[in-house]
């Protein structure tokens, strides 16, 4: 009876240190997840930003195309564009920190 106990007893252990190595790299996966979609999370955050600013480039510049005449006003409008877009962005970074 005693034995039986035991055998019992050493199956109920060997089961339960099986089962806690599953939790452990179940846990090591949950983690690494995590991980993961906080990175895209961060990525994706990076990339909408990288669109609109784009986007608003590109706006700026159909609009210098549509009220310059020449190719030269065109550079000159372009130019001065780049400059504001570029200033008002330091603007905004610096508000941000």
């Amino acid at each position: 009876m005693a034995t039986d106990l035991q055998q019992r007893l050493n199956r109920i252990v060997g089961k339960s240190n099986v089962l806690v190595e599953k939790y452990r790299q179940l846990l090591a996966l949950k983690q690494s997840a995590d991980e993961q979609v906080e990175r895209l999370k961060r990525e994706n955050e990076q990339l909408l930003a990288d669109k609109q600013r784009l986007e608003r480039e590109n706006h700026y510049l159909r609009v210098a195309r549509t009220m310059s005449a020449t190719p030269e006003q065109l550079s000159e409008a372009r130019l001065m564009i780049n400059r504001l877009v570029r200033d008002i962005d330091k603007c905004i970074s610096q508000l941000n920190t």
